[in-house]
């Protein structure tokens, strides 16, 4: 079969946006992620509210600036001596409780935004003073070049800031069946199997492009995992499950829960979806373990940002700063983690950040991806969350 260039260039083309090829030139034997770890990252999207996350239950305060939405102290989950969970949070009760738990309070940045766009840019690009068009995880991927057509995958229809990289294979998925190879597809694959082995960037080109094609297939054929899961994130999760499962060597997961803008009426609404994440992701560790997988994924929960400390008229919070994010897996350290804001000091009715939330990517980057953090997010120290 001959090959000619517009057949070649056509072939490459195949599977259009779902799979980019690897830029000709990159030497085989790049550096591969070191133990083929995912970084699982959920984005609670419009602001979660900390205070009614993790609660001061014996702050004399929080009953004050909360007397409509406050927690009583009796149904509180008391995991720690002063803070507890959210009573929907039994499925992050039961985590704490095998040790598989890291909250990180007062997560936040100087001189916060409280835009849901700028804040969000802020979190995906790591940049809080200026707006750059790639991402944290993006640069990240940057650094460290990888011989393989699959980096990373958001679960959604558009690919998030922090992914956007100038590295291929960073896809966005919302059905495994839109991984299915084209018409014509298996021409392509005979044309690019008769060149496989020919020297220089055709080959090269070749080889990569057989092997995209090989990692559509085993997408195309997955189906969501089983394990309990509910909801909008069950759903999401039952997918990163079974990519997980398909051992395809991501190095991220980005999902994203909607609903946190809780202006009005907040206390049913929040409570729905407190549960929502904390039975799902129990049930999402719960897999992992059963699959082995223990060493290799670990979970980070983040917002763009918190809610302000006290109720408003609506029975809801506004926009505020700081918030606890966890990281939940066996590769977590236990515990909570930085200082509690507090509800005496506040910044214009706005609680002051105690934990940079660079120093939770630096952490991320330097003790789990493998990633020297420092051209990635600046000069932050790692915090030592991650075992």
């Amino acid at each position: 079969m001959r090959l000619d260039r517009r057949r070649f260039l056509k072939g490459g083309l195949a599977l259009g946006s779902m799979l980019l090829l690897p830029r000709p030139g990159w030497a085989d034997g790049a550096a591969k992620a070191p133990g083929s770890r995912t970084l699982v990252l959920l984005h609670l999207n419009g602001g979660n509210d900390g205070l009614n996350t993790v609660i001061p239950y014996k702050d004399p305060l929080y009953r004050i600036l909360r007397p409509g939405i406050g927690i009583d102290a009796g149904q509180v989950r008391k995991v720690h001596a002063d803070y507890g969970l959210h009573p929907a949070l039994a499925g992050f009760e039961q985590l704490w409780a095998r040790g598989r738990l890291a909250v990180i309070n007062g997560v936040g940045y100087p001189n916060p935004d409280y835009s849901h766009f700028r804040a969000t840019e802020i979190y995906y690009t790591a940049e809080p003073t200026k707006s750059p068009t790639d991402g944290w995880l993006g640069r990240a991927i940057d650094r460290r070049p990888a011989e393989k057509p699959l980096r990373a995958i958001a679960l959604g229809r558009e690919k998030p800031l922090s992914l956007q990289a100038a590295s291929p294979g960073i896809v966005t998925l919302t059905d495994f069946a839109q991984f299915r190879l084209p018409e014509g597809a298996k021409e392509s694959v005979a044309l690019y199997s008769a060149v496989a082995e020919d020297p220089g960037v055709r080959g090269q080109v070749a080889r990569r492009a057989l092997e995209a094609f090989k990692v559509a297939e085993r997408i195309a054929a997955l189906r969501p995992a089983g394990g309990g899961f509910y909801g909008p994130l069950g759903t999401d999760l039952a997918k990163a499950l079974a990519l997980l499962k398909g051992d395809l060597d991501l190095e991220v997961i980005h999902l994203s829960l909607g609903g946190f803008d809780t202006h009005a009426s907040q206390a049913g609404a929040h409570n729905g979806l407190l549960g929502q994440v904390g039975n799902n992701l129990r049930a999402f560790e719960e897999e992992i373990e059963k699959a082995g997988l223990s060493d290799r994924v670990l979970t980070c929960v983040f917002s763009e940002f918190g809610r302000r400390p006290a109720e408003n008229l609506s029975g809801g919070t506004d926009h505020g700063s700081a918030y606890p994010a966890f990281l939940i897996g066996k590769l977590a350290r236990p515990g909570m983690h930085g200082a509690y804001p507090s509800l005496a000091d506040l910044d214009n009715g706005n609680f002051r950040f105690t934990t940079d939330f660079r120093r939770l990517y630096a952490a991320l980057l330097r003790d789990f991806l493998g990633v020297d953090p420092l051209p990635v997010v600046g000069e932050f120290a790692p915090l030592e969350v991650v075992a």
